[in-house]
């Protein structure tokens, strides 16, 4: 989980994805009898109005997800240059977007700052993967209090870690 502070002029402007692709293309046309399951996916909490692109908010390349293929730093100049969407929306608005997909937060070209808070989901057995989730244990106040559906969003499951 993080969260962005963007003056302007500034912006996390290299494209890339949250994860290697989970698959490889290697005729270089991506599948299309291959449908992964959604392993992790990125909400972005806008905390300030990102009403239009000159705001810098998060840009993707739709069904990128599916290529199958790393992302190319600069989109400029490439077959998908013509396909980036721009997310606006106002503050309290969310943008949910599969970890796969192409994406960056936009150059922030508006007078003001920008602010967003990103939280990323995972199914459960991801988070074997990341140090330091290795071995963690939540601290007792977190949950103590917390009703079944708090729990099950922190990982406690009836039914195992692997579920």
């Amino acid at each position: 989980n993080n969260s962005f502070k963007t003056p302007t002029g500034h912006g996390i402007d290299t494209w890339h994805q949250d994860d290697p692709p989970h698959y490889l293309v290697t005729n270089g046309e991506p599948p299309t009898n291959v449908r992964l399951p959604v392993l992790f996916f990125t909400a972005n909490y806008y905390l300030t109005d990102v009403t239009e692109p000159k705001h810098g908010g998060t840009e993707v390349i739709p069904g990128s997800h599916l290529f199958g293929a790393p992302c190319p730093p600069v989109m400029e100049g490439t077959k998908w240059a013509d396909q980036v969407h721009y997310n606006c929306g106002g503050a309290g608005s969310v943008v949910l977007f599969n970890n796969q997909v192409w994406h960056r937060g936009g150059p922030n070209r508006s007078e003001r700052t920008r602010y967003i808070t990103q939280v990323t989901y995972a199914r459960r057995i991801i988070g074997h993967k990341y140090y330091p989730f290795m071995n963690y244990q939540m601290p007792e106040h977190v949950y103590i209090d917390a009703n079944p559906r708090l729990k099950r969003l922190l990982g406690f499951l009836n039914h195992g870690a692997y579920g």
